[in-house]
């Protein structure tokens, strides 16, 4: 959770540490099944949700989806209640291939020089003496194996875990209780994502009815001086000697539909592209309805582009613009006539 709030903005970063957490938590839970010899297909629960409910948190990047971490916990709790079933000799705490017996062997002597027996003059009393130590001795070891064995079976019947699994188990309320908490979890998470839907698509709406508000009412832009030119669009000249390109198409979702202010929208629109030499950038590009069911597209270019898209239009073969396309041919000889158009004509 403190990794993938921290590279949050970076997704390439979070999906290589979720593929190295996803490895590690196979691999535990591989050593888990293998220690209480279960089925090595329980692998895949706690595996395959953590791996999942870590994709939607790097995706979605919702505060409220790590909640969902909830169903891979569970899963990994339920495999710790199973006790281990093998019989490993462990030495110091150790089971592996490095050879610990050295340790094993000084243990042993240590255990056996508590019960060291002093030299003594042989005599029949030192004989009995010997035989007492023996007798004490031998009752002791058999005393602490089954001490042992007690421990032993002891520890096998009172597991925590299995008692836990197993009192679970049997109670239906236990089992209800954990079925609702999963559930709201599932529910809030969902819930928190549709409100964050919705207030998304709300905003949106508002700022498309402001813009279109702003464009109907108060244009930013005056135009004026228009030129019909052949292949059915019209250049116009803003207050600034800005070049204004407007066509008619037969659909808009949005009021702008690109803007260079916020580089956000129809990226087809951000430029104006020739045949031949360089494209041109966009101011913006706003849709206004002319009250039938056409709509107007109008694309503002800057001042500084004035000169170069007159000569791109007048020499070029044909250009695109937000996804359609247009012939420039007899586009030299309308500029050229007109007054305001043809001064950045040069032949």
């Amino acid at each position: 959770m403190m990794l993938s709030s921290a590279f949050a903005g970076d997704r390439f970063i979070s999906v290589v540490l979720l593929m190295l957490f996803s490895v590690i938590l196979a691999l535990t839970s591989l050593r888990r099944l293998h220690d209480a010899k279960l089925n090595k297909n329980w692998l895949l629960a706690p595996t395959l949700t953590f791996t999942l409910v870590a994709l939607i948190i790097t995706f979605y990047e919702q505060n409220s989806s790590y909640y969902l971490l909830i169903i891979p916990t569970a899963c990994s709790a339920v495999l710790l209640t199973y006790p281990s079933t093998t019989s490993l000799n462990f030495i110091l705490g150790y089971c592996g291939p490095v050879d610990m017996n050295e340790y094993q062997q000084e243990a042993s002597q240590g255990k056996h020089a508590k019960f060291r027996i002093e030299p003594t003059l042989v005599s029949d009393n030192a004989t009995n003496f010997d035989n007492n130590v023996q007798s004490a001795l031998q009752a002791n070891n058999s005393d602490r194996a089954n001490y042992s064995q007690k421990s032993e079976s002891y520890s096998k019947q009172t597991d925590i875990g299995e008692m836990i699994r197993l009192k679970l188990l049997g109670n239906k309320k236990a089992q209800l209780a954990i079925a609702v908490i999963v559930g709201v979890a599932l529910i809030g998470v969902v819930a928190s994502w549709l409100v964050s839907y919705f207030d998304a698509t709300n905003e949106d709406l508002t700022q498309d009815k402001a813009s279109q508000q702003d464009i109907n009412n108060n244009p930013a832009v005056s135009r004026s001086n228009p030129l019909t030119m052949p292949d059915n669009y019209t250049l116009y000249l803003s207050e600034h000697q800005g070049i204004s390109i407007n066509w008619q198409a037969d659909e808009a979702n949005n009021s702008i539909l690109w803007s260079q202010l916020t580089a956000k929208g129809d990226e087809s629109c951000k430029e104006i592209s020739f045949n031949k030499g360089e494209s041109i950038r966009t101011l913006s590009v706003k849709v206004e309805s002319s009250g039938g069911v056409n709509v107007n597209y109008f694309a503002d270019f800057s001042p500084l582009d004035s000169k170069a898209l007159i000569q791109a239009l007048a020499f070029r073969g044909n250009f695109t613009l937000c996804g359609y396309d247009f012939s420039l041919k007899g586009s030299q000889a309308a500029l050229g006539k007109n007054v305001q158009y043809g001064k950045w004509v040069d032949y």
